[in-house]
């Protein structure tokens, strides 16, 4: 009985580990899409950082659904950039697999 009691205990970590993991690439990403959209806005390379931060910090502390890419494309109208959600949830994507290998 203590076999599956041990065996139970390695899935629960497992999945504890998988959700951080998920949760660091997600933040990573939302950084990377934020420093993407700074230099769209013409920002400097401190102020991008900044930028990347708060929104980072804006999105974890409210999560929801497109909530990066609302976020987002709010502040590109703000700066008179034509960008439309589609564009921002594609570079999204395309950011994804760059975030996955820079943390993991």
């Amino acid at each position: 009985m203590s076999g599956m009691t041990d065996r139970e205990r390695g899935f629960e970590a497992k999945y504890s580990f998988d959700l951080e993991q998920n949760f660091r690439v997600e933040a990573h990403l939302y950084k990377l899409l934020a420093k993407w959209a700074a230099a769209e806005m013409g920002m400097d390379d401190a102020r991008s950082a900044q930028y990347a931060n708060e929104i980072v910090g804006a999105v974890v502390a409210n999560p929801r659904e497109n909530g990066v890419a609302v976020t987002i494309l709010a502040d590109f109208a703000r700066h008179n950039i034509d960008m439309t959600i589609s564009q921002v949830s594609a570079k999204l994507e395309e950011l994804r697999p760059q975030a996955r290998a820079e943390v993991l």
